[in-house]
């Protein structure tokens, strides 16, 4: 395999890349008008593609695993009050901080994933990750000390950490011509978790208790898992040569860094807001525990339109615009959040969950943009690992800003700086075309 790179105008990334393989089809890589992967071929036999109806299967697949995922993190949330009460723990940080174990081993994690899935099956990485991440929440039901749940977060995280290092590798493969689209999709999977675990979390909370809630998603996790690991295909590995990857790396890493930066001060508001509103819903405003799992659902649930949206809108218009539009709107919205009464904070958790997770296939897009397929598992294990790092402090840091100030609006005010940074950063560190 070839390599060859050349200086991109108007971007901080120093190179775009450009591979050629054995049979003469040349990918490149790097910033520039959409589309960003231009493919030139040059040969009558370049390498076979999936066949589209499997590709469309393995995608929805990918959809529905994502949504488990998600679904599986924000199931505590709702909970914390109760489990606090229960377990007889001081103070608001302690208990957000499981919520900071789960995503720090999530996150550190993500790169050894990745290299493995570079050169493993990606089908057989999801479902250990996923059955692992079920199970966690069995410990997590029959906990009686605050030790034992720290045990679970550790548990989740490990078997949670796989999915997005694996599968947006998996999608980016497949979808080489339509990344942000494709992300997009399997984004409404993902923002289906976010919305219905939640809601049905706070649901079962408020009617038959915490544990039953952690045990009843604990058993669906194992039955998604099971139907997963029946329904879809094998994945076919990316080859490529390992002697001209390690001479890009440190190109590769300078490319990277801007993104991964990029990724985690957007996940360190979107997780901070995640965690700390149904806790301000319920402490603040009156809400009772279902209808504060209700409110941040339906944060999540904006993104069955906005994921797909920004996507789509960033294959065509460019990802810099969509990042530093939808990031900079969701500043004065977060802003508001400790201000807002029982009428609109409803408004206000909905405009600002439909614009940072426009953001989210964006960014994955952008990123994937940057490296080969047989580099992807290592990218996204990369950007797992350094983004999320900073995200998964933000529940602790705004469960400490809280307690240490007595109120919430000093948290929603770092919170928003997160949000404005982010779009800073987007005009920043992504192309100008």
């Amino acid at each position: 395999m070839l390599w060859r790179t050349q200086r991109l105008g108007g971007s901080i990334f120093p190179a775009r890349l450009t591979v050629a393989d054995a049979g003469g089809l040349e990918y490149a890589y790097g910033r520039g008008n959409p589309p960003h992967t231009t493919i030139r071929e040059t040969s009558l036999h370049p390498p076979a593609e999936p066949i589209p109806g499997r590709r469309r299967l393995s995608l929805v697949l990918c959809a529905f695993l994502h949504g488990l995922n998600h679904a599986l993190q924000l199931i505590l949330p709702p909970l914390y009050v109760a489990i606090g009460t229960d377990l007889r723990i001081d103070g608001l940080s302690p208990v957000m901080l499981l919520g900071t174990i789960y995503f720090v081993v999530y996150a550190v994690v993500g790169l050894p994933y990745g290299i493995i899935a570079d050169r493993v099956s990606k089908k057989k990485m999801l479902v250990l990750g996923a059955l692992v991440n079920s199970m966690a929440f069995f410990l997590v039901a029959y906990s009686r000390s605050y030790s034992v749940l720290v045990v679970a977060m550790v548990l989740g995280g490990l078997g949670g950490g796989t999915y997005h290092p694996v599968g947006n590798a998996l999608i980016s493969n497949l979808f080489k011509d339509s990344v942000g689209r494709a992300f997009g999709i399997a984004g409404i999977g993902g923002s289906f978790g976010l919305f219905f675990g939640p809601v049905v979390s706070g649901l079962l909370g408020e009617h038959y208790g915490w544990r039953a809630s952690c045990m009843a998603f604990a058993l669906f996790g194992m039955v998604v898992t099971a139907a997963f690991a029946l329904v879809m295909p094998e994945d076919k590995r990316e080859t490529s040569s390992g002697k001209d990857e390690r001479g890009q790396s440190r190109a590769l890493m300078a490319a990277i860094l801007p993104v991964i930066m990029l990724f985690g001060v957007r996940d360190f508001c979107l997780w901070g807001i995640t965690y700390l509103t149904p806790s301000m819903a319920q402490t603040s405003i009156g809400f009772s525990l279902e209808t504060a799992g209700l409110l941040i659902g339906l944060m999540s649930l904006t993104g069955v339109i906005s994921q797909p949206l920004g996507g789509m809108l960033s294959d065509r218009f460019g990802r810099r615009r969509v990042i530093a539009f939808c990031l900079a709107a969701a500043t004065p919205c977060v802003l508001l959040f400790p201000y807002a009464g029982s009428l609109f904070i409803f408004p206000l958790v909905i405009a600002t969950g439909f614009a940072l997770l426009a953001t989210v296939p964006v960014v994955d897009a952008a990123a994937a943009e940057i490296v080969p397929p047989s580099m992807r598992g290592r990218l996204f294990g990369m950007m797992m690992t350094l983004g999320i790092l900073l995200g998964a402090l933000s529940p602790y840091v705004v469960g400490v800003i809280h307690d240490a100030s007595g109120g919430y609006v000093p948290a929603y005010l770092v919170l928003g700086a997160s949000a404005l940074l982010g779009s800073g950063l987007g005009v920043v560190v992504l192309s100008k075309k």
